[in-house]
């Protein structure tokens, strides 16, 4: 092999090393600083289409987030609700305005009792052991795409999201 051809094989390779390490760190900047875990969803109920989801979302990031909506490619809504006493004593659900914080470190509880997301007008009925495909959209990171589990949830009242 000619030196020439020896030099132009070394270059090629060298920017072919710095391409991969260049897409390599792309796909590091680009991870979201959300993640979520513990993410279920309630089986409907005969042939409801009208669920709950509960999830847990941390916020990896510098910055303050805030989770704006959540939809569903599998239900006409997807709201973000907030469960609360009133001073009569009477259980209360309600959409929440203008989105639940997660602060920059810490995390969002979606939980029975608590805030949570209503899934409504579903296309089919939920059953355990499917799944769910969720978008979540947050002020920062932009939508996060996950697939949550239906599942039964023990000793849980349907009338206590």
């Amino acid at each position: 092999m000619c030196r020439l051809r020896k030099v132009e094989l070394g270059v090629a390779v060298a920017l072919t090393m710095a391409a991969l390490l260049f897409v390599g760190w792309a796909v590091l900047a680009a991870e979201p600083g959300i993640s979520v875990s513990d993410a279920w969803v309630r089986p409907t109920i005969g042939e409801g289409r009208t669920t709950a989801a509960y999830m847990t979302i941390t916020n990896k990031g510098d910055a303050e987030e805030v989770l704006q909506a959540a939809r569903s490619p599998k239900a006409k809504m997807v709201e973000l609700h907030q469960t609360k006493m009133t001073n009569a004593g009477v259980m209360q659900m309600r959409p929440v305005e203008g989105g639940l914080p997660v602060a920059a470190g810490g995390t969002l509880e979606l939980s029975r009792g608590g805030n949570h997301l209503m899934v409504m007008g579903l296309d089919e009925a939920l059953a355990e052991g499917g799944e769910l495909p969720l978008t979540l959209e947050f002020s920062n990171t932009g939508p996060v795409e996950i697939t949550v589990p239906v599942r039964n949830s023990a000793g849980a009242s349907h009338a206590h999201h």
